[in-house]
């Protein structure tokens, strides 16, 4: 069913955006297509067919704005962020060539806006301005209190299990730690929920993943006396600010829906919507030095 509907939405998206558009063709067409990510709840989800999570309610408030109605083009993670980017933002997705006029959770960090190619030395996304600094994001560590109380130091790992997903930060920080003295400990998923599935049965000692996931997986708001969150992970930066990106080619797209998040922001209205979902909000760093 969930296979069907997301053929459906795309063959509709398919109808009206082969294209990242301005202003004016958004007003003019009645849609405006918004890039999320698929299964990745709390942030962008499909439940009983139905569109759930932050990010879908932020795109509707920016949908709203200009008055149409919100396409949601879900999307699976490439290799990395440009790659993201490439396929969803300027060039399209190399099937059914298909742009989205904006895209969530996109990393609002300095130090990436100018990475560049190390082949061309170009800017990697000279082709999208991203702005609209929404939320700010860490990784950090569950605990089962009963186990592990508390974390002060990553070498607890050498005796209790801690699950990742494979190849994210936590997975190659925690891997490479004291030259792989944790590696026997540390049980690698390709799916987070089914780390946490183990975690909350009691088969793992401990996960790592992002704040507001883990917050949201394990209803953290209703079981505080049940587990332990750490601050962030040791020795690691975690902590940075999410955005949005829209093609360059269009930026008074990119600075209407800075604003719109921004008014958001200001009222308490983003605050509102993390809280629903069980969410402890941190406010974006550029919003708060």
């Amino acid at each position: 069913m969930k296979n069907i509907l997301k053929l459906s939405a795309l063959t509709l998206i398919l109808a009206i955006n082969l294209f990242a558009r301005s202003i004016d063709d958004i007003k003019a067409s009645g849609e405006i297509v918004i890039a999320v990510y698929e299964n990745f709840p709390p942030y962008s989800y499909i439940e009983d067919g139905v569109e759930k999570g932050i990010d879908i309610e932020l795109g509707k408030k920016v949908a709203a704005s200009l008055n149409v109605k919100p396409l949601w083009y879900f999307t699976g993670f490439d290799e990395n962020l440009a790659g993201d980017l490439r396929n969803t933002i300027w060039r399209g997705n190399l099937i059914h060539k298909t742009k989205a006029d904006i895209m969530f959770r996109i990393p609002y960090d300095y130090d990436y806006l100018r990475m560049t190619d190390i082949s061309t030395g170009e800017l990697e996304n000279e082709r999208v301005t991203i702005k609209g600094p929404y939320q700010s994001e860490k990784w950090i560590i569950a605990t089962n209190k009963e186990v592990i109380p508390q974390i002060k130091t990553l070498a607890i790992f050498a005796y209790q299990t801690i699950g990742v997903e494979i190849d994210m930060l936590p997975d190659l920080h925690l891997s490479g730690f004291a030259r792989g003295l944790l590696q026997r400990n540390i049980k690698h998923y390709t799916n987070f929920q089914d780390a946490v599935n183990d975690f909350k049965s009691g088969k793992l000692d401990a996960i790592a993943g992002l704040k507001s996931q883990i917050e949201y997986l394990i209803d953290y708001k209703n079981n505080k006396d049940k587990y332990y969150l750490s601050q962030d992970i040791p020795q690691m930066k975690s902590q940075w600010d999410l955005a949005t990106a829209v093609s360059s080619s269009y930026r008074d797209l990119s600075y209407h829906v800075d604003g719109v998040l921004d008014e958001a922001y200001k009222d308490g209205e983003i605050k509102k919507i993390f809280e629903s979902f069980g969410v402890e909000y941190l406010p974006p760093i550029a919003k708060t030095q």
